[in-house]
C-alpha cells in the first residue's frame, strides 16, 4: 500500500535498508519523498529523504530564481540553495 495515498500497487520502496515503506511515483512529493533521477535512480521516504547539507539560510524576501516567487526565510523540503554560490534559492518542485 502506499504510505501517502493508501491504495494500492504502490511500486517504489524506499532505499533505506529496513525500511519497508512504498508509494507511487505520482505520490512521491505530495508525500514529500524523493526521488533521484541520477546514478542508481533511488527513492526515499519523507522520514530517510537525503537533506541539503548547506550552512546558508535564505534572508527575508529571497525568491526562486525559476518562478520568481518567495521561497521563506528558512531551509526546508521545498527549498534549495545552490551548492556553489549558497546564496541562489530554489523551490524543488521548481527545479525536479
Amino acid at each position: 500500500h502506499c504510505i501517502v495515498c493508501g491504495k494500492t500497487g504502490a511500486s517504489i520502496t524506499c532505499a533505506q535498508t529496513g525500511c519497508g515503506r512504498s508509494f507511487h511515483l505520482p505520490c512521491a512529493s505530495k508525500g514529500e519523498c524523493v526521488t533521484q533521477y541520477f546514478n542508481e535512480y533511488r527513492s526515499f521516504c519523507w522520514e530517510h529523504r537525503p537533506q541539503q547539507s548547506v550552512d546558508a539560510v535564505p534572508v527575508q524576501d529571497t525568491i526562486c530564481i525559476i518562478c520568481m516567487d518567495p521561497v521563506g526565510d528558512s531551509i526546508s523540503y521545498g527549498t534549495m540553495v545552490c551548492p556553489s554560490c549558497q546564496c541562489t534559492w530554489f523551490h524543488q518542485a521548481c527545479i525536479q
